[in-house]
């Protein structure tokens, strides 16, 4: 190997250990970036040909190391992996956000839930009762029943509140998968003309995984990646984004709780229904389509059953100045529901006209026995059904809760295993630089050496 030769092997050997100085030091700097993928740089020897001269005139390689590219490390199964359990967590925390937030407002158990506003209803028609005479008893007996029609206003108006803004977000959740999705597009556009070119994509291609993982967290997104480096996004068949395409979806259906029983709310791609089953679109449509709805028809159903209950019983006495009881209650659901009587005089505690007796209006306090409720309606009474309402939400939602925290232990999981494959390790790196810092120093000696040969070639010999 000629002195000349030897030069052009150190000087690739310069090259090569500077890009890869340059590297490392781009992993060290992004340790903390969110979506960087560590970069190595491969290196490959150059083999020196056998008829390369110093003087061919043809540019021949005269051997040393040559930089082939600097690949990214990401596992696609892995990444796979955590942006699905991603999805998953997201449907279940926008579900459980909105449901945790129903069952706060119901205050049960509680001195202010709406069983403790009936309970003290029943408790004033048994004071009523004592002394069906008593103005003030009557008084309280109307201003308590007003209670109750004020709570179950109340709960009815919170959850269709809560749907109301249920359904906001999920429209916002569209609109920013639409945005997601033309940013993709645009990714892949750049990716697929960088490869082409011979242009390094890394940085890309870290943007890409972060907008496929941000699909699969508002939609469940399913990404796959073809050759040209294009991520091909598609829910459960339906393909939201093809290439440098993206598709606009848009949000269809009831636009109020009354109507969401019949035409729940759904994501649409034109006429197709995007069948979502993860991500926070999930959670919510699951709140606006079946939740939320359940939730009001058992309000409702309190109180038409508190409704038909009193005025059953109320129906057969006659009020101070003989006239037939007529309703305590009317309405047709929670919200509608109102007290009748605004007269103390308009109440009826007797079984007899002209008498005085408080026996029904001690008939409307025993109604707080829930097998008197039973044997008057046939049925589950409202304080059963209350019951049943608000201890099966309170389930439901504890069920939301320990599903969540059973996959925030696997998105955890996945994280690590991502955060393994693809991470920056900052002592592995420091060590690579030292490494790097090495072989350039290394490269620089021999070049140094090189030319101190050749200078006592060219200056010094046959110096007499």
């Amino acid at each position: 190997m000629s002195g000349f030769s030897t030069l052009n092997t150190a000087v690739t050997g310069l090259a090569a250990a500077q890009r890869a100085m340059d590297v490392t030091g781009q992993n060290v700097v992004n340790a903390n970036t969110p979506g960087y993928s560590r970069q190595r740089v491969n290196l490959q020897e150059i083999g020196a040909p056998v008829t390369a001269t110093l003087f061919t005139g043809q540019g021949a390689s005269f051997g040393g190391v040559a930089v082939t590219d600097v690949t990214r490390i990401k596992d696609a199964f892995i990444e796979g992996a955590r942006a699905a359990a991603g999805g998953r967590r997201a449907a279940l925390t926008s579900q459980t956000d909105a449901l945790d937030a129903v069952q706060q407002m119901l205050a049960e158990p509680g001195d202010t839930g709406l069983q403790a506003t009936m309970d003290a209803f029943y408790s004033s028609w048994h004071d009523l009762a004592n002394n069906p005479t008593d103005v003030a008893a009557g008084s309280v007996v109307i201003q308590r029943g007003i209670a109750v029609t004020d709570q179950l206003h109340s709960v009815s108006t919170g959850i269709a509140g809560q749907w109301a803004t249920a359904h906001d977000t999920v429209g916002n959740v569209v609109a920013q998968v639409n945005q997601a999705a033309n940013d993709l597009a645009g990714i892949n556009g750049k990716i697929s003309a960088g490869i082409v070119a011979g242009l390094p994509v890394n940085e890309l291609e870290d943007q890409r995984d972060l907008l496929t993982r941000k699909l699969a967290d508002l939609v469940g997104g399913t990404a796959v990646v073809g050759q040209d480096g294009a991520a091909s996004v598609s829910v459960n068949g339906v393909s939201i984004v093809a290439g440098t395409t993206a598709q606009q979806l848009t949000l269809s259906g009831s636009t109020t709780l009354t109507g969401a029983a019949a035409s729940p709310p759904k994501i649409m791609w034109g006429t197709t229904t995007v069948p979502v089953d993860s991500g926070s679109a999930a959670g919510y449509l699951a709140v606006l389509g079946t939740d939320l709805p359940s939730a009001l028809q058992k309000v409702d159903s309190v109180a038409t059953s508190l409704r038909d209950m009193v005025n059953a019983v109320h129906a057969t006495g006659f009020q101070a100045d003989g006239t037939p009881g007529g309703l305590f209650f009317d309405g047709t659901d929670a919200l509608s529901l109102q007290v009748v009587p605004t007269d103390p005089s308009q109440l009826a505690t007797t079984p007899t006209a002209g008498t005085i007796d408080g026996s029904i209006a001690m008939k409307i306090g025993d109604l707080s026995d829930e097998q008197v409720q039973v044997q008057q309606l046939g049925t589950t009474g409202p304080t059963g059904q209350w019951r049943d309402a608000t201890t099966q939400l309170g389930v439901r939602v504890q069920s939301l809760k320990n599903a969540g925290t059973v996959q925030d232990a696997v998105v955890a999981a996945a994280d690590t295993a991502v955060e393994t494959d693809s991470g920056v390790n900052l002592d592995e790196e420091m060590t690579n630089m030292l490494q790097y810092q090495r072989s350039y120093q290394a490269a620089a000696r021999v070049v140094t050496t090189v030319d101190e040969i050749l200078d006592t070639l060219i200056n010094h010999t046959g110096v007499g």
